[in-house]
């Protein structure tokens, strides 16, 4: 998957900043356009996006909605691809709020 978003730099030309490593902490969120901004880079999130959040060690991830991506949070993001220069989130995994990134 990081060869592919790095791909993505390259053509796209987008920030590398939500890429290099796929984390990053959420900006802005538009419930509109269901995308979210990370790093500056806009990122549309679909109806099956795999949205959930890490079990921080507490038995199994828990499914969320996009309802539930809130400005703030820390994320890991998986991309399938892009669209008019914006990239589509595979999957979203809220990270722990008690752990130290």
């Amino acid at each position: 998957m990081k060869k592919f978003a790095l791909g993505l730099i390259a053509v796209l030309g987008l920030s590398s900043a939500v890429l290099a490593d796929n984390y990053g902490v959420i900006e802005s969120v538009n419930d509109t356009d269901k995308t979210i901004v990370v790093n500056k880079t806009t990122i549309k999130v679909l109806p099956y996006t795999k949205i959930e959040e890490e079990a921080c060690g507490n038995g199994w991830d828990t499914p969320k909605k996009f309802s539930d991506l809130k400005v703030g949070q820390v994320i890991e993001v998986d991309f399938m691809g892009a669209e008019n220069n914006i990239l589509i989130a595979k999957e979203i995994e809220i990270q722990c709020a008690n752990r130290a990134y």
